[in-house]
């Protein structure tokens, strides 16, 4: 007897036992559960690394601060919480967003933490970077921040380029502009990214890679994330207002599925 025929075998005789007994078989099936993304893919990690200096070239208050502004002068509704990972961690690959500092620190990955990186890049991951600034007095910023050429910014371009990270494609920087929808998906940034930061620097945007189709890194020369962990500082909120815009950019491209593939690679549905 064929499959077909022995499953409406048993459907049949599993009717007429219920009609026997007054009892009408239950054939329904039942919904799938509804499930949300794990909390994990809501987190943001603070990268650790070996040789970077607490409150130096970790800003540990910078993430908290964020959050904690993202949770109260803001309407989205997602849990977002925070978390120091190093990059050796498989578990980088659940983060919504990497945001990764320094300021002159030696930035020397091991092979495993620049796979990772690598991986989590190409798989869709979104990457916040900062050349920061540790440092001033009762709010004012310290000086020094918007240079280009620093030690951290030098050692971060040149790991992007690395093979096991995003290879020759870690080179193509481009600056973000001004129209580009980083810079209105919730708050407003007419004139690009808050310079309160930069006033003897002599750099005035922040700048992106692409990784098929999507942004995978952003990089900051403007100290941007020192307001985020200093809780008195002057212009704080526009700041804070530009890493909500980060945080909504990750969340879209999340929600936006797999990254597009390559030239010449396969169509999505092809065979």
């Amino acid at each position: 007897m064929s499959v077909p025929l022995l499953f409406l075998f048993i459907l049949a005789a599993r009717l007429a036992s219920a009609q026997e007994t007054e009892e009408r078989p239950d054939l329904s099936i039942p919904e799938p559960a509804r499930q949300r993304p794990a909390l994990d893919a809501f987190t943001i990690v603070l990268a650790e690394y070996q040789g970077a200096v607490k409150e130096r070239d970790l800003f540990i208050q910078a993430l908290p601060g964020l959050v904690d502004f993202l949770g109260e002068s803001t309407d989205i509704e997602v849990d977002v919480r925070t978390k120091k990972l190093p990059l050796f961690n498989a578990r980088i690959m659940d983060a919504l967003l990497i945001y990764m500092t320094g300021q002159d620190a030696q930035l020397r990955l091991g092979e495993v933490e620049k796979k990772n990186l690598g991986q989590y890049l190409k798989q869709g991951g979104f990457l916040f970077a900062e050349d920061v600034v540790s440092g001033g007095f009762r709010g004012t910023p310290p000086p020094g921040a918007g240079v280009v050429g620093t030690p951290f910014d030098r050692q971060f371009k040149a790991l992007m380029k690395d093979p096991q990270v995003l290879g020759s494609q870690g080179g193509s920087w481009r600056r973000i502009p001004k129209k580009h929808p980083l810079y209105s998906n919730y708050f407003d940034f007419l004139d690009g990214p808050p310079l309160s930061a930069t006033t003897d620097g002599n750099v005035f945007d922040l700048e992106m890679l692409e990784y098929r189709g999507r942004i995978a890194v952003v990089f900051s020369d403007l100290n941007i994330s020192w307001y985020w962990a200093t809780q008195d500082a002057k212009g704080r909120d526009r700041c804070l207002q530009l890493g909500v815009n980060l945080v909504v950019q990750a969340l879209t491209q999340r929600f936006a599925g797999a990254p597009l593939p390559t030239r010449g690679g396969p169509r999505p549905g092809a065979h």
